[in-house]
């Protein structure tokens, strides 16, 4: 399946084969791998992921997301976190300094240490933690879509859930006080073929530059 293919066949899905249905670990691992390949600002990588399988447990984070079947009914669920402190200073300059070395940026040190780690537009950290978390969320939702494209390349669906008590779950699961719940991303084997849902046409949300 190409990714054009991935695309247009990827929907939420709220309905499960089968209740709780397990999901092979490789496929979980293969959909966790696409996350780890998303874009990611400065190489930074400020997500988390914790993977429920345990049926109890999926029936509390099911509980704790207002009884959605697409939670509770699932066969697993990847409970995405963020890592605000990943954008500290000393842990995005080794990010970058990472990439600078694999991929040869025409940066000098002085360049990356006085340039780009003390300018507001690049260094989260001078704006606070509020912009950190800020980011950190934007980072986690970009790895949240590689996996939804990979569940369907595994012959799996997903849903994106949004709409949980995130301190709660954080609570239940007793995350690193580091960490954050963001959202979570319960996946299985569609019960349900739903049609795609209706989008606005392009002309209606693109603006194209004039002379």
């Amino acid at each position: 399946m190409n990714l054009e293919q991935m695309i247009e066949k990827r929907v939420s899905i709220r309905v499960w084969e089968e209740a709780n249905k397990p999901v092979e670990k490789e496929k979980i691992e293969k959909i966790l791998d696409a996350a780890r390949r998303a874009p990611s600002w400065g190489n930074v990588q400020p997500w988390r992921f914790i993977v429920i399988q345990d049926k109890e447990k999926i029936a509390k984070l099911g509980e704790l997301s207002g009884d959605q079947d697409a939670v509770t009914n699932s066969g697993a669920v990847i409970v995405c976190c963020g890592v605000a402190g990943d954008f500290s200073k000393k842990l995005q300059r080794a990010a970058l300094k990472s990439v600078m070395d694999v991929q040869g940026f025409d940066w000098t040190v002085d360049f990356l240490d006085n340039a780009v780690m003390e300018s507001p537009m690049f260094a989260p950290y001078l704006k606070g933690k509020e912009i950190m978390e800020s980011k950190a969320g934007e980072q986690v939702m970009i790895a949240i879509s590689f996996m939804t494209f990979e569940a369907v390349n595994q012959g799996l669906g997903s849903c994106w859930v949004g709409a949980t008590d995130c301190v709660g779950v954080g609570e239940y699961l007793g995350i690193p006080k580091e960490w954050f719940v963001h959202d979570l991303l319960p996946i299985g084997y569609p019960g349900e073929d739903p049609a795609p849902r209706p989008r606005k046409a392009l002309e209606d949300i693109v603006a194209w530059e004039t002379a």
